[in-house]
């Protein structure tokens, strides 16, 4: 596998395979990775499913700590485009004209979660453990889990989840509604759910994904816009610096 490549592009039969290829960095975001994930998310749109799937033993730990999401200026509105690339990863997968599955071994914190949980359908392996660490340190989300958690698990779960950004096992993951099953090869499943889907008439598959999106989500994009508004405020607070600084202290999971 090419480690240098972020973001890897495979296609079995009918099924599209969006791979997360950071492993060194527990396939942490960083810009080269959130620009591939984006562009190979627009490239297989036409596919008849898609995976999203992780290599290494985790599926991504969240932002970098050792790198910046505005790495050319360091300003906030170049910060702003790095949000507006993870809320896109949310838009192409949620609004992608066919099932999108994901496969989450070990684990999924702030924006990795977010990514995850984007899609139709989650696999969980048994290392899975997800959290929402952001406002516990000072920040925001910012790829749309507080409109979309709440559809998932009930308006006071998802405020304690985002509120207090502790750590979910699987079993609670699947028993709340973060996940749709728990399997030990989280990979190999989410492959064979996604082929099931593909073989399923296509322009069902799409209308009622569509209905159901806007049922549970009808102000996403309102959502998406705010989310932008809050993460660039609470950046730039001092106590969020501070916060970091603590938090990277302390080392990756």
């Amino acid at each position: 596998m090419n480690y240098q490549t972020p973001v890897l592009v495979d296609h079995q039969d009918r099924v599209a395979v969006v791979t997360l290829n950071r492993p060194s960095s527990l396939n942490a975001i960083n810009l080269a990775l959130l620009t591939g994930l984006v562009e190979a998310l627009r490239t297989v749109q036409d596919a008849d499913a898609i995976v999203v799937q992780a290599s290494g033993r985790a599926f991504c730990a969240g932002e970098d700590l050792k790198e910046t999401l505005a790495p050319t200026s360091g300003s906030l509105e170049e910060l702003r485009r790095s949000f507006d690339l993870l809320q896109d990863v949310t838009r192409l997968m949620a609004g992608a004209p066919c099932p999108v599955v994901s496969a989450v071994q070990g684990y999924a914190v702030g924006g990795g979660a977010e990514i995850a949980l984007a899609a139709d359908h989650v696999v969980a392996g048994p290392q899975a453990r997800l959290k929402f660490p952001e406002a516990s340190i000072g920040h925001a989300p910012t790829g749309g889990i507080t409109s979309r958690l709440p559809a998932m698990v009930g308006l006071l779960r998802a405020k304690e989840l985002l509120l207090s950004g502790r750590w979910v096992e699987p079993e609670e993951g699947l028993r709340i509604g973060l996940y749709t099953e728990l399997h030990d090869e989280p990979s190999a499943r989410a492959v064979q759910v996604a082929a099931t889907y593909a073989a399923a008439p296509q322009r069902s598959q799409s209308a009622v994904k569509r209905a159901i999106e806007l049922a549970a989500a009808p102000t996403l994009e309102t959502n998406l816009r705010l989310e932008v508004e809050t993460a660039t405020y609470c950046f730039q607070s001092p106590e969020t610096a501070e916060s970091f600084v603590r938090f990277g202290a302390k080392g990756r999971p």
